[in-house]
C-alpha cells in the first residue's frame, strides 16, 4: 500500500528571498502564484510570482520528525525527535542542485523509529544559489546579479548563477528570525533563523548587527505542524521525501508601481516544494 503525504515543504514553501534590499521579504506560499504566460506576468494584486529556475543549490544539514514541537523553547530540542537524514558534511551541509530532479543527499537516511508524527523539521544553510530565465509572449526575463548576490531582472542575455542571503524576515527594524503561523493546505508552517554553534532563536535587540538583519545566523529551520501526522508502523518498509522546484524555485518582483507586465523589482530564490514517500509492506 502507498501511502502519499503530499507536503509544500517546511520553510521553502512559507518564505520568499529577496536582496533587492539585501533583506529578505518574508510571504506566504499562497499569496505567491506562477508567473503567468498570459496577459500579465503577475496575478491580480501579487507583487511576486514563481517560476521552474535552470539552477537551485540549497545545503541540507539534517530532517527529522518530531512528536512535540522541537522550537518551543529558545532553542533546537530534538528530545521528541527521530533524525531521518544527517549530511556527512556539518559543516557546509549537502549541496545539491535541487533543479535537476530526484537526488540522493550525501549522508546517513535512517528509517523513522515507529511512531506519530505532527513535526517535521528541516535544518538548511541560509544561502541559496539559483540561475533562472522565463519567457512570456515571446520576451525573455533573465535574473541577473551585482557580484555575486541576485539583485535585478533584465531582457539581455543571459542569466547569471546568483546567491541570496537571508539574514532577516522583516524589513524594518530590529533582527527579527521568527517567521510563525503561516497557514498552507497540510498545516502550519514556523522558519527561524539561527545560528549553527548552538542552533539558538536569533530574534531581537540584542542580536541585530546594528543594521536590522540579525547577527550570526548560518542556518534556517523550518518546523511544520501537520494536520494529519506522519505515522511510520511497523509495516512501513520505505520512507523518502522528494525535493521539487518545478513551478517552484525562483521568482520575480515588481517595484513600487507594480505594473502586471514588468519584473522591475528584481528577482531571486524562492520556495521549492516537495512531498514524503512512506511505502507500507502488503497486508497478508
Amino acid at each position: 500500500m502507498y501511502n502519499f503525504i503530499k507536503l509544500a515543504l517546511m520553510i521553502f514553501s512559507v518564505f520568499v528571498f529577496s536582496s533587492l534590499n539585501n533583506k529578505s521579504d518574508a510571504v506566504t506560499a499562497e499569496t505567491v502564484k506562477e508567473c503567468s504566460t498570459d496577459t500579465h506576468l503577475f496575478t491580480g494584486s501579487a507583487t511576486a510570482c514563481r517560476f521552474t529556475p535552470q539552477l537551485y543549490k540549497a545545503s541540507v544539514f539534517e530532517m527529522g520528525l518530531c512528536t512535540t514541537n522541537p522550537m518551543s523553547g529558545t532553542s533546537l530540542d530534538r528530545s521528541t525527535c527521530t533524525t531521518v537524514f544527517t549530511a556527512t558534511d556539518q559543516t557546509n551541509g549537502s549541496l545539491h542542485d535541487f533543479a535537476l530532479g530526484d537526488v540522493e543527499l550525501n549522508g546517513t537516511s535512517t528509517r523513522p523509529v515507529n511512531g506519530t508524527y505532527t513535526f517535521p523539521y528541516i535544518i538548511l544553510k541560509n544561502t541559496f544559489n539559483i540561475k533562472a530565465e522565463f519567457e512570456r509572449d515571446g520576451t525573455t526575463y533573465y535574473v541577473k546579479s551585482s557580484g555575486s548576490a541576485c539583485d535585478s531582472v533584465s531582457t539581455t542575455s543571459p542569466s547569471q548563477e546568483c546567491t541570496d542571503t537571508l539574514t532577516q524576515f522583516n524589513q524594518a527594524g530590529n533582527c527579527d528570525g521568527e517567521y510563525l503561523g503561516a497557514r498552507f493546505s497540510g498545516g502550519i508552517l514556523n522558519g527561524y533563523l539561527m545560528r549553527s554553534s548552538d542552533l539558538d532563536k536569533r530574534d531581537g535587540a540584542s542580536d541585530d548587527d546594528g543594521s536590522g538583519a540579525c547577527s550570526g545566523v548560518d542556518r534556517l529551520v523550518g518546523v511544520m505542524e501537520l494536520d494529519n501526522p506522519v505515522v511510520i508502523t511497523p509495516s512501513t518498509i520505505s520512507f523518502k521525501f522528494t525535493f521539487n522546484v518545478t513551478g517552484y524555485g525562483a521568482q520575480m518582483f515588481t517595484g513600487s508601481a507594480r505594473p502586471n507586465n514588468t519584473p522591475n523589482g528584481g528577482g531571486g530564490s524562492g520556495p521549492f516544494s516537495g512531498f514524503f514517500t512512506i511505502i507500507d509492506a502488503p497486508q497478508q
